[in-house]
């Protein structure tokens, strides 16, 4: 059964790649390597970096004594800003902008691929066939 729950995740997984780039939320390509399927003992899970939240929900204005980010969140502008061919100088404008107004978010971009009715679709294939699988061995050993 881990073969067809890992195939759904890298379905998912697929999905969610293909979601951030339709919305045009793919620059440096980190994020898409911090997207990885994890498996120990009798658990696999789908991990993403939480940071991809605020993309579909948005960012407030930097607080006061606010938490740094780990990287500070001037190198991910920095970042950000070298993917786009945008000079380095205007990292730090960039930062103060979204420190005073902050961001909007782009509704959709991991809720969708996300979403029970996509799980549910990539779960139903996987399952599919692994109910195929188990009914071919059962057959197999009945005719023996």
């Amino acid at each position: 059964m881990t073969n067809e729950i890992t195939e759904a995740l890298n379905n998912l997984k697929t999905d969610l790649i293909n979601s951030l780039q339709s919305k045009g939320s793919i620059a440096t390509g980190n994020t898409v390597q911090e997207i990885t399927i994890t498996q120990n003992d009798n658990q696999t899970q789908l991990q993403i970096p939480g940071y991809l939240l605020e993309l579909e929900k948005g960012r407030g204005p930097t607080g006061k004594n606010a938490t740094p980010g780990n990287p500070p969140m001037i190198q991910r502008i920095q970042q950000w800003c070298r993917a786009k061919g945008i000079p380095d100088k205007a990292a730090w404008a960039v930062k103060k902008k979204i420190d005073k107004v902050g961001y909007p978010g782009k509704p959709g971009i991991i809720s969708e691929p996300l979403g029970n009715d996509n799980i549910n679709a990539r779960l139903n294939e996987s399952l599919t066939k692994l109910a195929d699988n188990i009914t071919t061995e059962i057959l197999n050993q009945i005719s023996i």
